[in-house]
């Protein structure tokens, strides 16, 4: 009888109340069939009298009652910084998490590192200390900016010693590429689960709605979100509603800030909704009522929240910031020059004026067939069992 292997996937962020990292989870839940999950990220810990009953300590939550999550902390030093010292650290962790599985009688086969910082530092240390194999999927933008050299030296074992590098897109690859890592690289795009995600339930508004999903940041340009809608706002149409969700999705308090900020546009016409946060399920709720999804950021990986819109049929409208053009196509919506807000205001004018016109079913179906459950599993079970076998 075949029992299934047990994969330790590390992340780089997770946050189970914040909903940071859910996609580690949901990604967890999707391949949960075929092989068992723990969760963890590693939190450091400054080293303290006050945190002292904290340090190498695990918590433990659960994830729709079959994925484990676990936040395990150690200590942080600031004087000591040698490979020595943090080795030992490493070591002790490690040994607390394997007797924390003991009980279990969790054995860990596969592990892998979402994001190269910090979890393929971990899962290289990991792979050292016990031969488990180990591959990494690269979510974030790829920089170099404020990495000590301590970790630039270790980057070519990470990627050598790993089975498989994977990316979200091709445009991780270029990045990898611009700091000088050119090795092989295997583009697994991303998922979103279509069971929550779809157009099974699409309403209409009395309005004509806008709609954006995101944290507010420099890197996702949202101002230039604000300056389209001014554009339109200054023609007097009616019935305009837009509305930001997740403006503290980073865990930073931002409504003072963006409430100034919109109020600072002194818009006359158009409606507006700022959220603060919001659940998967009343993201969709909005989605499914909305006409129009726009995405103004200067540099993306892959560009999850653009994706779920389409799973919920709503056009995208959305700048050049990598990724979204392996998914964005003449079909489902528009790619605009980056910082270029009279090309966002021009295309949703197009469609508040049906000039462009769309279909709501089709667009779902077809996001749904190349991003969705079945798809994801069909590229990462065959990954993983070549990881462990090889």
């Amino acid at each position: 009888m075949n029992t299934k292997k047990n994969v330790l996937m590390i992340c780089s962020w997770l946050d189970y109340e914040l909903g940071l990292g859910s996609f580690f989870m949901e990604q967890a839940l999707i391949l949960s069939d075929d092989f068992n999950f723990v969760l963890i990220n590693f939190r450091p810990v400054k080293f303290k009298i006050e945190n002292y009953k904290k340090i190498f300590k695990i918590e433990k939550n659960t994830y729709k009652e079959k994925i484990t999550i676990l936040y395990l902390y150690y200590p942080s030093f600031k004087i000591f910084k040698n490979n020595y010292f943090l080795k030992i650290i490493e070591k002790k962790a490690f040994r607390i998490l394997h007797q924390y599985l003991k009980k279990d009688k969790i054995n860990i086969d596969l592990l892998h590192a979402q994001s190269v910082f910090d979890a393929a530092f971990w899962a290289l240390s990991y792979h050292e200390e016990y031969k488990t194999p180990y591959l990494l999927t690269e979510h974030n933008q790829f920089t170099l900016r404020n990495v000590s050299k301590q970790k630039i030296k270790k980057l070519d074992a990470v990627l050598k010693k790993s089975k498989f590098n994977l990316v979200v897109s091709n445009d991780v690859v270029r990045q990898f590429a611009t700091n000088y890592f050119f090795g092989d690289f295997v583009n697994v795009g991303n998922t979103v689960d279509e069971k929550l995600f779809n157009n099974c339930n699409r309403t209409k508004s009395e309005y004509f709605e806008i709609i954006t999903v995101g944290a507010y940041a420099p890197i996702k340009n949202q101002i230039k979100t604000l300056k389209a809608l001014k554009i339109i706002d200054s023609l007097n149409y009616e019935k305009i509603k837009f509305t930001w969700i997740g403006i503290n999705a980073w865990g930073t308090d931002c409504m003072e800030e963006v409430n100034n900020l919109i109020l600072s546009f002194q818009f006359k016409n158009i409606q507006i909704e700022v959220v603060e946060t919001a659940s998967k399920e009343e993201i969709v709720l909005a989605l499914q009522k909305s006409d129009v999804f726009v995405f103004t950021s200067l540099c993306e990986t892959f560009g999850v929240s653009p994706l779920e819109a389409l799973f919920t049929g709503v056009p995208v409208i959305t700048t050049q910031s990598g990724g979204v053009n392996e998914f964005i196509t003449k079909e489902n919506g528009i790619i605009v020059p980056v910082k270029d807000f009279k090309a966002i205001a021009e295309n949703i004018l197009k469609i508040l004026n049906k000039e462009l016109q769309f279909n709501h079913d089709l667009i779902s179906k077809n996001a749904i067939s190349r991003f969705g459950v079945k798809a994801f599993k069909e590229k990462m079970i065959p990954l993983y069992n070549k990881t462990i076998t090889l």
